[in-house]
């Protein structure tokens, strides 16, 4: 009669050694899976890619970023040089140097500039994608009061009949139209093409004519523009007043100054600036003499502040930020599979299983990163996590055995997904939100496993006995 062999006890040191074989499989495993996951962020920035080309193509047609610069005073005047001349001295031909004038531009900024406007912002689509556009009439108002003396230009070489006023925008393709510049003593002036004497970031010019040498100019006028992204407003007054407002609930302040006042509500934002002329980094006026054309506009361009009409956290930049927390899943799912099977000597979980629920957990990113391109960030999110959910909890009830594990799981993972969806919308409480969930996590599992001996742990081994049939 065949005896049968008695089970093989395992020793002490061959079940730490178990323990720490499957350690090591895990953590070898959650570096594995973020292959998946880098692959999905290439898919990201590709799809990104495509959005960015066509927000340009759509503001390439309707226009692009605005930044209004103006008006400005420019005048022609001459002033005194020494002038090379070629001269004939007997039978040679010599350069003499003669005392004549030279023409140059002097540039005066309003004492006082006030601007308002109501912009009417709107989603352009290109495919699937979208971009947000504005249209606006902005009303200037204003005076100048030109100190040549101030200059050391003499008022006796001052041409004012052809004094003109110039006006600029960023993308000239974005001008709808521009009113008459009109002064309060009636007199009018249209805008044409600007000559050279912009400097290029003037593109705009208003001759004037039968001005009153040292008279205050003051004057009014309307701009109807429509552009993409940003409406910025540079401070070209002494004393500047800006006034925007625009039914749209989600703005971004932006430039070199924020408003003074302002009222943001879900029905849109209205905001005020005020801007004095210490803080601007450029003069009141200036001659090409003594100032070059190409520094002044950029320090005019960065003194610029205006509004950005944002969108609010879309799916591409959530999928991202999401990713970043691809980590967090692996960890949490996998320890307690591995506390589940170090507790329960009848389980026994492969580590190919563990590497399918990984994967499945890496599919939630890129089904959210596709469903956010059809659907609203937050239904794509709840779409894409409640199948992720589903899964999972299905997969792992095959091997669990048992619901109140795989309901251990399946809640567990619910609330995970739920819980980042509030820290990925929370932008300013990301990172702390962020911390208190990994902390209430490891919390969670040092208290589940505080009584557990792991030394005398038997992985998957059921109790022996000896015994003879």
């Amino acid at each position: 009669m065949n005896r049968a062999s008695p089970p093989v006890i395992p020793t002490p040191g061959s079940r730490r050694f178990s323990i720490f074989l499957k350690i090591l499989s895990i953590c070898l495993l959650i570096p594995f899976l973020h292959i998946p996951l880098v692959m999905t962020d290439g898919v990201l920035r590709e799809r990104r890619g495509y959005q960015n080309q066509a927000t340009k193509e759509i503001a390439g047609l309707w226009g692009r970023a605005q930044q209004v610069t103006g008006p400005v005073l420019a005048v022609p005047y001459a002033y005194k040089t020494m002038l090379v001349r070629q001269k004939i001295v007997g039978e040679k031909v010599v350069a003499v140097e003669e005392p004549g004038l030279q023409w140059s531009m002097a540039y005066f900024l309003p004492d006082k500039l006030a601007v308002q406007g109501t912009v009417e912002p709107e989603v352009r689509h290109r495919g699937i994608y979208e971009a947000v556009v504005y249209s606006t009439t902005l009303k200037f108002a204003g005076g100048f009061l030109p100190d040549f003396a101030a200059a050391g230009i003499e008022s006796d070489r001052i041409d004012w009949a052809q004094a003109r006023v110039l006006f600029g925008v960023t993308d000239l393709r974005g001008i709808r139209t521009v009113s008459v510049f009109r002064s309060t003593d009636g007199k009018v002036a249209a805008f044409e093409a600007a000559e050279a004497g912009g400097g290029g970031f003037l593109p705009l010019e208003a001759k004037l004519a039968a001005l009153t040498p040292g008279a205050r100019i003051d004057f009014e006028f309307e701009a109807t523009l429509q552009g993409s992204e940003r409406l910025q407003i540079v401070p070209a007054g002494k004393a500047t007043t800006v006034k925007l407002a625009a039914p749209w609930a989600d703005p971004s302040f932006c430039g070199a100054y924020l408003p003074v006042r302002r009222e943001v509500a879900p029905a849109g934002f209205a905001a005020e600036w005020e801007v004095a002329h210490f803080s601007r980094g450029f003069p009141q006026s200036w001659t090409k003499r003594t100032a070059s054309l190409a520094d002044l506009a950029q320090k005019l361009e960065a003194a610029g502040f205006g509004v950005a009409f944002a969108r609010p956290v879309d799916g591409y930049r959530l999928a991202e930020r999401a990713q970043k927390y691809g980590v967090l899943f692996f960890v949490l799912v996998f320890a307690v599979f591995f506390l589940f099977e170090a507790t329960s000597p009848a389980l026994k979980i492969h580590p190919l299983q563990y590497a399918i629920v990984g994967a499945a957990l890496a599919l939630f990113f890129l089904g959210f990163l596709a469903l956010s391109e059809f659907w609203t960030t937050g239904r794509a999110y709840g779409a894409a996590a409640a199948l992720c959910t589903l899964l999972v909890s299905l997969y792992a009830w095959s091997f669990l055995k048992t619901g109140v594990r795989t309901l251990v799981i399946g809640g567990g993972l619910g609330a995970t997904y739920g819980y980042l969806y509030f820290v990925l919308k929370s932008q300013d409480y990301a990172l702390v939100a962020g911390t208190a969930a990994l902390f209430a996590a490891l919390a969670l599992v040092m208290f589940c496993t505080r009584r557990i001996n792991w030394y005398s742990l038997e992985m998957n081994t059921p109790v022996a006995t000896a015994g003879q049939s």
